[in-house]
């Protein structure tokens, strides 16, 4: 079985800090009654078709889309059958917002209108908060709270698109070996981000051609494949250690495509994942 589908809406009881991420794969028969929680919800639609009615207005939505569910606002899911949802969901205590309240004026009710830049740093944002919700990591509330915040502030400003993220490393290190050093470091705790090498060589302000040597050398191997081999790893402590599903674990280690997941870890694990999961029970079961 892929999924656990829900046949109705997952049940959330937030942390003390205030921030929680949620997955939800629809089953066709899924059904819901109206709801109105005291935090709000950002959905994000990984696939299917659906409407959301918020204090009875009617929102579309659809691969892609994001969502906002205000606090105290009442709403249902509907799903189209034959397309079910399946979504991601962050709910955030109105604390953590309390020091700028005027905050949440620019988060309507509704489907926010997401360029792919938007779309794709929240997919990022989002695979972060899992793998540090995932994690019992020290200063893992704190950098959830930081996360929340930050995709908060994103979403609320409208000129996104043409915003660019600052480079640390091209601000503050001028020795492009030691920027790349630093990535590398950092990877680790940034593999699931939609990304590419040019992006990546851009971001520590240098050409592909030099950053591409230069990880060669520090890294023993070219960036495709470490950051395949960290993303497996992570695939593999997900199958070990959870009950996530397959499609569920390959969005969180920065796959957007269910094939080219299998493809990747059948090619560097050997097995496909569910064959490496089942074999992985069977032993434990032995010992």
């Amino acid at each position: 079985m892929e999924h656990a589908y829900q046949r109705r809406p997952v049940d959330v009881a937030l942390p003390a800090h205030g921030v929680f991420v949620l997955e939800s794969y629809h089953a066709p028969d899924f059904r819901m009654t109206a709801q109105c929680h005291d935090f709000l919800e950002i959905f994000y639609v990984l696939k299917g078709t659906g409407i959301f009615r918020i204090d009875g207005q009617r929102h579309s939505a659809r691969h892609g889309d994001i969502l906002i569910v205000p606090a105290r606002h009442v709403h249902v899911i509907e799903d189209d059958p034959t397309e079910p949802l399946a979504l991601y969901g962050i709910c955030i205590a109105p604390l953590v917002w309390q020091h700028e309240p005027a905050l949440l004026e620019h988060l309507p009710a509704g489907r926010l209108p997401a360029s792919k830049l938007l779309a794709a740093r929240v997919r990022s944002d989002l695979r972060q908060l899992l793998f540090e919700q995932t994690q019992a990591r020290p200063g893992r509330c704190t950098l959830i709270l930081g996360l929340a915040l930050q995709l908060l502030a994103r979403l609320a400003r409208s000129n996104l698109d043409a915003a660019s993220p600052a480079s640390v490393a091209n601000v503050s290190i001028s020795d492009h070996r030691q920027a790349v050093a630093r990535y590398i470091a950092d990877l680790s705790h940034r593999f699931f981000e939609d990304t590419d090498l040019d992006h990546v060589a851009a971001e520590l302000g240098m050409s592909r051609r030099r950053f591409t040597h230069l990880f060669r050398l520090a890294a023993g191997a070219s960036w495709n494949v470490y950051l395949t081999r960290l993303r497996m790893d992570y695939a593999c402590q997900l199958l070990r250690d959870t009950s996530r599903s397959i499609p569920a674990i390959a969005f969180e280690t920065g796959y957007e495509d269910l094939s080219s997941f299998y493809r990747a870890f059948k090619r560097e694990k050997g097995l496909p994942p569910r064959a490496w999961r089942e074999q992985y029970t069977n032993r434990k079961a032995r010992r």
